[in-house]
């Protein structure tokens, strides 16, 4: 069954309207009704006096001590009679109903107090999150406190296409939903809270059907991340047993929070690649490797920079158009990033320009790393999978200047030095600013015999 068919009775709107319902009209102190009161007392003395006088009159008229005892006797029964139906009783149902509405404000009171120290524990614990897999633990410990039954969370890939269980009730195995994509479960696509009481009901979600623990009930919360229902809070129990407001409430604030703080952090790492990297290559940009190289000397790592520059690369976008050259720049980056190390830094330094970090290297084991790199490019150049181009290419070590952006600049002028030398080239920095020529980079033989790159300036 849908959430609204389980929904608590709502709570009344404020505490002026709580007293003014009419088990409490007895208790109105105003004048009009003190008024009212009084005629229904006196009303209900007289009608008690003639009902006293007519059975005086008829069993006790006599003038003896007994029969004025038994008059007066008879007048205080019917009017202790007339007293509490006009006035003791409905003053004690309006008691025993206001102890009622106290006693369920004070529920209501403790239930929000209670859900105000859960929201508050929620958001100090996923402030601290620094990543989904952060936030997910903190959901898993959640969903122990909030439901005492199997629970799980399950949100989508970055594909949004298909839903995985990320978290799990603390001590609890999961239900092990089977809904394989977002909008394959009713409560992501209708973006709202859904209760189901039992799996067997033609009602129920298709789910929960045929389960290998048998029929059971369960809540299925939604969770949104920036605006979009991305996966879901879902727990079972046995059937009948629906999760009380309480709890379902709790998993509520629990959905909110998680959403919300993944979506901070989702937010906030794209934020920081777009800050990081290059929008067209995705390598580092030359600020973040600044960064990274700054790392390096507080950790006092020893390493090698490589300066590449694609040869005739102005001559390329000239002849072939701009989507051309970025497509070279693209296939180049690709395979720069899988010619290299894990442990390498690979940026696009500018334009056709690219600087390769190669940490713990000398320039001797960098060489051979860049001729991997320009064996590579040869290979997927006679494939047909990038544009006709080489690459020159200059080396220096960290050991040639004290400061990064000196050790760039002499990479830098040996790259120029490779270029005038006739490209398609390393050459390896020295200290004294000359380049020491490591030699062309290798030729590539085809079918018609050897190949050799083009060396026409540009």
């Amino acid at each position: 069954m849908d959430s609204d068919e389980n929904a608590a009775p709502p709570v009344p709107a404020g505490e002026p309207d709580r007293w003014k319902r009419d088990e409490f009209r007895v208790l109105d102190d105003s004048f009009a009704n003190m008024l009212i009161q009084m005629l229904l007392a006196m009303a209900g003395m007289f009608v008690a006096f003639v009902i006293a006088d007519w059975v005086n009159t008829r069993w006790f008229s006599g003038d003896g001590a007994t029969a004025y005892l038994a008059r007066g006797l008879t007048f205080c029964l019917f009017g202790s009679l007339s007293i509490y139906v006009t006035s003791a009783r409905p003053i004690r149902q309006a008691l025993l109903a206001e102890a009622d509405a106290i006693t369920a404000h004070e529920a209501t009171l403790q239930a929000q107090a209670e859900r105000h120290r859960l929201v508050g524990r929620l958001q100090s614990a996923f402030d601290m999150a620094e990543s989904d897999h952060d936030a997910f633990v903190v959901v898993g410990e959640a969903l122990a406190t909030v439901a005492d039954v199997p629970a799980e969370m399950l949100l989508a890939d970055s594909s949004r296409a298909h839903l995985r269980r990320v978290a799990v009730a603390s001590g609890h195995g999961g239900p092990s939903c089977g809904v394989e994509t977002p909008w394959g479960c009713p409560a992501v696509r209708k973006s709202r809270t859904l209760a189901f009481g039992d799996s067997r009901e033609l009602d129920a979600c298709p789910r929960l059907k045929d389960r290998p623990g048998g029929p059971c009930s369960a809540l299925c919360v939604p969770v949104t991340v920036l605006g979009t229902p991305m996966g879901v809070l879902h727990l079972t129990g046995t059937v009948g047993d629906a999760p009380d407001g309480h709890t379902r409430d709790g998993l509520e604030a629990l959905a909110e929070h998680a959403g919300s703080r993944i979506g901070i952090l989702r937010a906030m790492a794209a934020s920081e690649l777009q800050a990081t990297t290059d929008p067209l290559t995705g390598l580092l940009n030359r600020r973040s490797l600044e960064a990274e190289l700054s790392r390096l000397r507080d950790r006092e790592t020893s390493y090698a920079i490589a300066f590449l520059d694609l040869d005739h690369f102005k001559d390329l976008n000239d002849t072939y158009g701009h989507e051309t050259g970025d497509r070279a720049l693209r296939a180049f980056a690709r395979l720069l990033r899988q010619s290299v190390r894990d442990t390498d830094l690979v940026c696009r330094y500018g334009g056709e320009e690219f600087v390769v970090v190669f940490p713990g290297s000398t320039m001797e084991e960098t060489e051979a790393l860049i001729g991997r790199v320009s064996r590579s490019l040869a290979e997927a150049v006679l494939g047909g999978d990038v544009p006709s181009f080489t690459i020159s290419v200059g080396i220096a070590e960290a050991t040639l200047a004290s400061d990064a952006a000196e050790v760039i600049r002499s990479a830098d002028e040996a790259m120029f030095m490779a270029k005038e030398a006739g490209r398609n080239r390393i050459v390896l920095a020295e200290a004294a600013g000359a380049g020491s020529d490591g030699g062309d980079l290798p030729e590539v033989v085809t079918a018609d015999g050897v190949w050799a790159f083009p060396t026409a300036a540009g």
